[in-house]
């Protein structure tokens, strides 16, 4: 295909959607509406409602353009044909040089209808061009696969290294909103922060580890809840990369030797990211760890939280219940608030009152009230609720229950005609009534005032691109079989470039309700074990955490290596996992 294509091939992409019969007219219309609004490529915001996805539009585009599919994920591309275009147009366009035979280069485009980029490559190479397509997905990992942002990552640091005789000055206009994209990049450690930062958003990591060692400085991300080590620095930059991202957290850079918290608001591409930042002392310097808060990820839905249809419907009944506390569990990182805030979406309306505390208010929510604690000026937890309950509320959210007073409070609230909502740090559903009772709360109170317990892991998801099925055997045989899918095949990820080779793209979670029926309400009277108030529940018919994740397994939605991971410590409790039969397994 010469570098022009033929003028029936200048059609909108909306257009030829709707002639194939992919979409319809209506859907185009809604989705163009939403284009406007959210200024994304119209192929992006067809997928993202969920209209039709990126492979379906690549195949279709391919067929009535009459040009070639690639999966990128199946080819390697010669470090020659990569040079063959300028970087910036790769990544501004996103495309991809994958051929060179003579004169001839092929290149692939997630949006073969841009003529103007390929006249422009055409009149700057000299090369006749032959355009494939290629699903926008691949083509983005692609890009970041062989071109990468290490080269800036490490001229960065050499830069760093080369002009260490210099002092670096930091202007104070970067206290405020720090427009990663915009900013003066003269100074080179400005440089270096941005470029982890911005890397580690485009990656979807969670968190920035930056850990010095005793004679480097090493940057972690953490990606789909795994660590994966960024980059190595010399120990000679550590003091100024240390210092820069203090100030922009507005941390005290003359104190090296207390713990301290701060944030950081950055820009990203017209995005508004927040920062939680946390130095800790250690023996070769301070640790700084990031966690990105990224608004646009956040799942504020309950639909799209993970919860099967029949644990979705009964998280429901009881996020509408008129009174009672509801506790969701789970480790630090398991999702535990961001499904109690996509409960808050679910039941929230004009004629409710609904006020949050937490520490800290992580996503704003329209129309609902939000305290963030600070116990620095007395602001504490069981303080706030006091005040809330003055405020005549309907729904209280807790951030978490971390002391006797809370709970108590909270115990109440749901006592006195509240809905409470909070969280609790705790292996399974069964033990935060057992927690509760510890910290010092009536077993009559806690029997009385809860209404149901859910727990919480987050399993990653297979990556669609690579998913293959395969035939289960051994350990993983083994557990189908307990849970009534002998039958059953399974699905993991070859690895791919879309997900660097991991085999896992994303997460979601697996779940276990615990309601209040008479039975354990009256083991909780009696102040008995976790264990038995866990049993007393998986024969009443709950769905464990560890056999809603083989469902997800069997479903392919993850592998059964996540769930084995994750819910390992079910093993030991073998005695009570047994009485759940087959059909429980199936519910």
């Amino acid at each position: 295909m010469s570098a022009k294509p033929a003028p029936q091939q200048r059609k909108r992409l909306g257009d030829i959607l709707v002639e194939a019969g992919l979409i319809t007219s209506e859907q185009l219309q809604e989705a163009l509406s939403k284009q406007k609004i959210l200024g994304k490529r119209l192929g992006k915001v067809l997928v993202e409602t969920g209209m039709t996805n990126e492979d379906s539009i690549a195949t279709t585009l391919a067929r009535q353009m009459n040009i070639p599919y690639l999966n990128l994920n199946e080819m390697t591309v010669p470090p020659e044909v990569l040079t063959t275009i300028p970087e910036g147009i790769v990544r501004s366009h996103n495309l991809l040089p994958v051929h060179l035979t003579g004169n001839l280069l092929q290149i692939s485009m997630a949006d073969p209808l841009d003529v103007f980029i390929i006249d422009e490559i055409h009149y700057q190479t000299g090369y006749e061009l032959e355009v494939a397509i290629s699903p926008e997905s691949q083509v983005e990992a692609a890009i970041r696969h062989y071109y990468g942002t290490s080269d800036s990552l490490q001229n960065a640091v050499d830069n760093i290294a080369a002009e260490r005789s210099s002092e670096v000055t930091l202007d104070e206009s970067f206290f405020t909103t720090f427009d990663l994209g915009g900013e003066e990049q003269s100074v080179p450690i400005i440089n270096l922060v941005n470029t982890i930062i911005q890397q580690a958003i485009n990656d979807r990591a969670s968190d920035i580890h930056i850990e010095p060692d005793e004679e480097i400085i090493r940057v972690r991300y953490r990606i789909d809840g795994i660590l994966n080590e960024l980059m190595k620095a010399p120990k000679s930059i550590q003091s100024e990369l240390l210092s820069r991202l203090k100030i922009m957290a507005q941390m005290d850079i003359s104190e090296k030797r207390l713990p301290q918290d701060g944030r950081i608001k950055v820009k990203v591409q017209n995005k508004s990211i927040d920062l939680r930042v946390s130095s800790l002392p250690t023996v070769y310097g301070e640790k700084i760890v990031i966690r990105i808060l990224d608004k646009s990820r956040m799942q504020l839905t309950l639909d799209q939280v993970g919860f099967d249809q029949d644990l979705l419907e009964l998280f429901k009944t009881l996020s509408s219940s008129p009174n009672g506390i509801f506790l969701m569990t789970g480790p630090t990182g398991s999702g535990k608030t961001s499904t109690l805030y996509a409960a808050i979406n679910f039941i929230r309306n004009g004629q409710i009152n609904i006020t949050t505390v937490e520490d800290p208010v992580e996503y704003l929510i329209p129309s609902i009230n939000q305290v963030q604690v600070r116990p620095e000026i007395g602001l504490t937890f069981a303080r706030t609720l006091r005040s809330i309950l003055r405020q005549d509320p309907n729904v209280i959210l807790i951030g978490e229950i971390r002391d006797f007073e809370t709970a108590q409070i909270a115990i109440e609230s749901a006592l006195t005609g509240h809905l409470v909502f909070s969280t609790l740090h705790t292996n399974d559903a069964a033990s935060a009534v057992t927690r509760l009772i510890e910290m010092g709360v009536e077993p009559y109170l806690v029997a009385s005032a809860v209404i149901g317990v859910g727990g919480q892991r987050l399993v990653r998801k297979i990556c669609p691109s690579c998913k293959t099925c395969y035939k289960p055997e051994g350990e993983a045989l083994d557990l189908l079989k307990e849970h009534g899918h002998a039958d059953a095949q399974l699905f993991s990820g070859k690895g791919c470039l879309t997900c660097r080779r991991t085999g896992y793209s994303g997460r979601t979670a697996i779940h276990e309700i615990m309601t209040i029926n008479e039975e354990i309400h009256s083991l909780i009277l009696k102040s008995v074990s976790a264990r038995d108030i866990r049993h007393a529940s998986i024969n009443a018919g709950m769905r464990t955490m560890r056999i809603d994740g083989v469902l997800k397994a069997v479903r392919g939605v993850t592998t059964i290596e996540e769930v084995m991971r994750l819910t390992r410590g079910e093993e030991i409790r073998r005695t009570i996992i047994a009485p759940a039969s087959p059909a429980g397994a199936a519910k």
